[in-house]
């Protein structure tokens, strides 16, 4: 049986072949790297465990992933998919999906390429997790009563905490490629990490991935002040009795207790098991991911006890200042709005929370400091540097041939949609130099010069059809660059591979064809859904070299370790991920089911020319990879670097 991946040595039995890490290692070298990485302080348990070859944490082929919560299916064995019916329906398993092969940018897929391809990286893709703090009073969840947008309001958003629990457990459980078996390498977390933003969203985010115990509220101790619970609200789901209100008309359940359950009980959290990297998100870095950077008076609101649950006579002067951050008379009139809120109609007085105040840039970055998990790396992939310019764009090493390159799309001025400001660019345009010997210049020319070639990934928050916001302040002269001049410049590098992003809440993977005839590249862009809306997904994306002058990526869809099925009754955490998942699936005033994209968006293998000659990479490097990738438990942070 061929060894389907550097370090790790297959066997088969009835057929079907599965992989042991590092059986192609002897136990003393196994042993005397070990000993290398993490001193004499190991228990001979461990590397008995590790030198036993018995298969216990590899995935076959079968398409089974193993986890702490034993054997679970992946997307290429089922898939969760809605009820045959029309209106509210439950969700159940589905078919599963194998991989599609796509040839769309011209390289082709040889049919003895499985026999011979090795894995360069293996790494997960968490995208859009939103952690709402459903109870802060700078929500607006009224604007849902004005325009039916999921934005607003979701009939899901106080169980956030539950479903990001549920992903980090179903995502440590494919720690193992289900194509080549090798071990998982990083996460990158691709945006929108919180949703208003709040510091209560920050602190549940980062301790879920940390693997603290979250207790998902603020205000009141164990009780829900929010629109959810009050009468009149009727535009929001009140899963008390939802009877009186819109979503019962549309069939959306009784869950008596939900509320209760969903800001009282602590969410029990695994925390990622791999090191894990961020880019921020425009929810992460502006009033409700559009209205401009935080300032006094919406943060007066936010800290305050005055919540809007219907919309008051000031509604329209409210939304006009918002909307104007560098007027200062719209800014007077929106503090002096919010200060009279209380006592005007519509406005309910909740439990006030200074841990709802606002976060800068440099304040969510720094927060990525003080995480305190084992696994790393320590800012997670931010800088100390980044810590006082708010400077969100990074650069990193994983393995011995691949470049993370994560970058800040967002636009801090105003918008929800991105762009990408002169100094970055200036940044990413040396990068993506610094690591290509052969690329085009801005004036056509084909450039050779002394360079380690790498493989480059970028991962960012904004896809580039959602980067054409190019708004500054009046006062303001930098250049912003829009999604597609950013395609045209990757396309100059053709060791740029692929670009990994979020923000659309949709599966979609494009083809950007080579531009340069003499160089040839082009690379996939790999837009992954969110966490809150349906389908609830996230991506295992896997480079892989077929040794035949080709590359495959391998995209694995990820639905959270919640089952489809909900039990009525069962307030568990468990439970109320599969409810949020099946809540999530049936709004009637737009099509949640278009963010699960087509078949060929989910399970595929992209196929790709390899950039440069591949042989430059050993499989003694990529042996020694696998090898700390697999330690990192006892060596935190140890198969990462800047």
């Amino acid at each position: 049986v061929p060894v389907g991946a550097v370090g790790i040595g297959a066997h088969a039995s009835d057929g079907v072949v599965t992989y042991d890490l590092a059986v192609g290692l002897s136990r003393r070298e196994f042993i005397r790297n070990v000993s290398a990485a993490a001193g004499a302080t190991i228990p001979v348990w461990v590397l008995a465990a590790a030198c036993a070859g018995d298969g216990d944490s590899g995935g076959g082929a079968t398409g089974t992933s193993q986890g702490a919560t034993g054997d679970r299916r992946s997307t290429l064995e089922a898939t969760i998919a809605l009820a045959a019916g029309t209106g509210y329906r439950a969700l159940r398993w589905g078919p599963g999906e194998p991989f599609v092969l796509r040839e769309d940018l011209g390289a082709t897929a040889l049919a003895d390429r499985a026999t011979s391809r090795r894995s360069v990286l293996y790494f997960g893709q968490i995208s859009d997790t939103h952690l709402v703090d459903a109870q802060t009073p700078d929500r607006v969840d009224f604007a849902f009563s004005i325009l039916e947008n999921p934005s607003a309001f979701r009939a899901q958003e106080t169980m956030t905490a539950h479903v990001l629990a549920e992903m980090v457990t179903a995502v440590n459980a494919l720690d193992r490629s289900l194509v080549t078996g090798a071990p998982c390498a990083v996460t990158v977390l691709t945006g929108d990490l919180t949703d208003s933003p709040t510091t209560t969203e920050l602190r549940w985010f980062l301790d879920v991935l940390a693997g603290n115990e979250v207790v998902a509220t603020s205000g009141a101790t164990g009780a829900y002040e929010g629109v959810q619970a009050w009468d009149e609200c009727t535009y929001a789901y009140h899963p008390e009795d939802p009877s009186k209100d819109q979503w019962g008309e549309h069939g959306y359940p009784k869950v008596p207790g939900m509320l209760q359950a969903a800001v009282s009980n602590p969410v029990e959290c695994q925390g990622l098991t791999m090191p894990w990297l961020s880019v921020l998100g425009n929810h992460d870095v502006t009033f409700v991911g559009t209205f401009g950077a935080m300032n006094p008076p919406l943060e007066s609101l936010a800290v305050g006890s005055s919540k809007i649950a219907l919309p008051p006579p000031s509604t329209p002067e409210l939304l006009e200042a918002v909307a104007n951050p560098t007027d200062p008379a719209a800014q007077q009139r929106l503090a002096a709005a919010v200060a009279g809120l209380a006592g005007q109609p519509g406005v309910k007085q909740v439990s006030p929370d200074p841990a709802r105040r606002s976060f800068t840039s440099q304040e969510i970055i720094d927060a990525h400091f003080t995480v305190g998990d084992a696994v790393g790396p320590v800012g997670h992939g931010f800088t100390e540097a980044s810590r006082s310019t708010g400077e969100a764009w990074w650069s990193w090493q994983v393995g011995p041939a691949v470049r993370l390159i994560g970058l800040d799309t967002n636009n801090h001025f105003f918008g929800a949609d991105g762009c990408i400001p002169q100094p970055e660019w200036e940044w990413l345009d040396q990068e993506l130099r610094s690591r290509s010997s052969r690329y085009v210049d801005g004036d056509g020319t084909v450039v050779e010069h002394d360079a380690t070639d790498q493989l480059i990934v970028v991962v960012s928050h904004h896809s580039s059809w959602t980067m054409d916001n190019t708004e500054t302040a009046p006062d303001d002269p930098t250049a912003m660059h829009t999604g597609d001049e950013l395609v045209a410049l990757l396309l100059r590098f053709p060791n740029v591979i692929a670009w990994c992003n979020g923000h659309t809440h949709a599966n979609t993977i494009k083809a950007h064809p080579a531009t340069s005839p003499e160089l040839g590249g082009g690379f996939w862009e790999i837009n992954t859904p969110s966490c809150i809306d349906w389908g609830q997904q996230s991506r295992m994306v896997e480079i892989v070299d077929n040794r035949d002058g080709t590359l495959s990526v391998f995209t694995l869809a990820v639905d959270h370790a919640a089952p489809p099925e909900v039990t009525a009754g069962d307030l568990s955490q468990r439970n109320l991920a599969s409810l949020s998942r099946e809540l999530s699936a049936n709004p009637w005033f737009w099509d949640a089911a278009a963010g699960l994209g087509t078949v060929p968006d989910r399970n595929t293998e992209l196929v790709i020319e390899a950039p440069f000659d591949l042989g430059a990479i050993t499989d003694a490097e990529l042996e020694q990879h696998a090898l700390n990738v697999s330690l990192r438990e006892l060596v935190p942070g140890h198969a990462i670097r800047a």
